[in-house]
């Protein structure tokens, strides 16, 4: 007879085969379960345990098959959560991994784009190694990244949260994946894609880490493609062509030029997907291109207009409305941003890394008068969800400790008769 899941609280010992682990307090949850933070009795190392209930185990089996293929990477060197073991006690499903501190949706203001620089270098390496093991995560996004130890190593990360991660092999067109904001053009329009939707979700982080806020709208999805149109230009005549639900948000026009694509208009939008079309915040202004970031913010005292302008141009790599030609890991980590070389130091000099690179040596303590930029009141709470009312299903509201994660990416069904 099948073990029947009880209530777990704080106290509780999990079994496993290798060792036990006490429930110290729960630090993230949502429909799938909850994330515990553990001892270990036979070391009295921390963990973070993922604690996964009957209902989505087959969701857990192909997590494991996942984790199971980037095991033969070297969790610390490619910057992602290390994964420790998995279990069943009392009808759960338990999943070990190493506890890591803060993410990066509730570490920061808003941050110079030197202290992003080697951000950026270590999710160019995550996604090489990923790249390797032919690897697609997803769901790339700022909670999605953690600081390891913000005492002892400020600007290490990892990525975290395989829940919806699967192999390249399996990609199918016309998916929804990725959440509202953070979508590359190809998921929006049904095309094929590749892992380069991950780069696409690495440039809206970093663009995240800069703004302080999304670069794109993520509470309405026709804001959300309209300000891409807006800051990089339309998608291809072979992207919209192709498409699968390229007529979602565009229309064939004929003029005196003959046949052409256009953005359909807020009324035409409603009417066509029988969803209204969100106003445009007040708040959030009309970026015509990214160069419009050089001067959105005033400069730090260490950062130069050259050093924007870099981090500009790497976005415009990251960005790339076609992800054929979206730069790869590889080359993303030879960027001039990224090796700092069009700086007066010396790449490897050791002022150029405190100040630019790694910064590794000082804590967010001994930033704080420099680069005012660290939030200490990131309490223990929920966060709400910015994405459209119609995936609230698929990314529930999760603690802002969140350290692995659950969610589903099946497709509505109602896509699939509109848009066949």
């Amino acid at each position: 007879m099948a073990a029947t899941a009880h209530p777990l609280m704080v106290g509780h010992v999990l079994h496993s085969p290798s060792t036990r682990y006490t429930i110290l307090e729960c630090i993230g949850e949502g429909k799938f379960g909850k994330v515990a933070k553990c001892c270990a009795h036979n070391s009295s190392k921390l963990v973070a345990i993922k604690i996964l209930k009957k209902k989505y185990f087959q969701n857990v089996e192909e997590e494991l098959s996942v984790l199971k293929t980037i095991s033969s990477l070297n969790a610390d060197h490619f910057n992602l959560v290390t994964f420790y073991e998995q279990f069943e006690y009392l009808g759960y499903k338990c999943l070990v991994f190493e506890l890591l501190d803060v993410d990066l949706l509730h570490l920061v203001r808003s941050l110079n784009v030197n202290l992003i620089r080697p951000i950026a270098k270590q999710l160019m390496v995550a996604l090489q190694g990923l790249k390797a093991v032919k690897i697609i995560h997803t769901d790339i996004k700022p909670d999605n990244i953690m600081m390891v130890n913000i005492d002892e190593s400020p600007f290490s990360v990892k990525l975290i949260d395989f829940g919806v991660a699967y192999p390249i092999s399996a990609a199918m067109t016309g998916l929804r994946l990725q959440p509202a904001g953070y979508r590359a053009p190809e998921i929006c329009l049904g095309l094929p894609y590749s892992g380069a939707i991950d780069m696409w979700g690495v440039g809206c982080t970093l663009a995240f880490l800069f703004l302080n806020d999304n670069l794109f709208p993520a509470h309405c999805e026709y804001l959300m493609m309209q300000s891409m149109v807006e800051m990089l230009g339309m998608p291809s005549q072979h992207q919209l062509h192709f498409g699968i639900y390229s007529k979602k948000f565009f229309c064939h026009e004929v003029d005196e030029l003959g046949t052409r694509w256009r953005l359909l208009t807020p009324e035409e939008y409603k009417s066509r997907n029988r969803t209204k079309a969100e106003e445009w915040p007040e708040y959030r202004p009309h970026l015509s291109s990214l160069d419009d970031l050089l001067y959105m913010t005033e400069l730090w005292d260490s950062e130069t207009i050259e050093d924007r302008k870099a981090f500009i141009e790497f976005l415009k790599e990251l960005l790339n409305m076609d992800g054929e030609e979206r730069i790869s890991p590889t080359d993303a980590l030879q960027h001039p941003y990224i090796t700092g070389s069009y700086l007066s130091q010396e790449p490897d000099s050791r002022e150029h890394q405190t100040e630019a690179q790694v910064i590794e040596t000082q804590s967010p303590k001994d930033l704080d008068a420099e680069y005012p930029v660290f939030d200490e009141n990131y309490e223990v709470g929920l966060i709400e969800a910015h994405s459209p009312k119609n995936w609230d299903v698929e990314y529930p509201v999760f603690h802002r400790n969140y350290n692995v994660g659950l969610v589903e990416t099946n497709s509505p069904e109602d896509w699939d008769a509109e848009y066949p």
